[in-house]
């Protein structure tokens, strides 16, 4: 499996679901307001990626619904990496793809 690094704000998002004691809405993980947060994405290629797992809510209404951190999440979140399977860097990819080129 190959290693890759997490971008900054992925490692933010990451250590800050870590550090709450409750599983965080997406709301509380919209760190910063910015053009490329707005629609919730974000959330859902952490969860795409094994970083972080949905407990309550739908893809469709990303800032409503919790958040917990995986295994592989609390590895990115403490190294700024992890290991990710071939197919999960597909699935990530092909998504990307299609959001582009709508």
């Amino acid at each position: 499996m190959p290693v890759f690094p997490v971008t900054h704000f992925q490692w933010q998002v990451l250590r800050a679901v870590k550090r709450n004691r409750k599983p965080p809405t997406g709301k509380e993980l919209r760190l910063s307001p910015t053009r490329g947060t707005k629609d919730g994405t974000f959330l859902t290629v952490l969860v795409q990626l094994g970083l972080l797992e949905r407990l309550t809510g739908t893809e469709k209404d990303p800032f409503t619904a919790t958040y917990t951190i995986t295994e592989r999440g609390k590895h990115a979140a403490e190294y700024g990496e992890c290991d990710f399977p071939d197919e999960v860097l597909a699935a990530v990819t092909s998504t990307v793809k299609q959001r582009v080129k709508t």
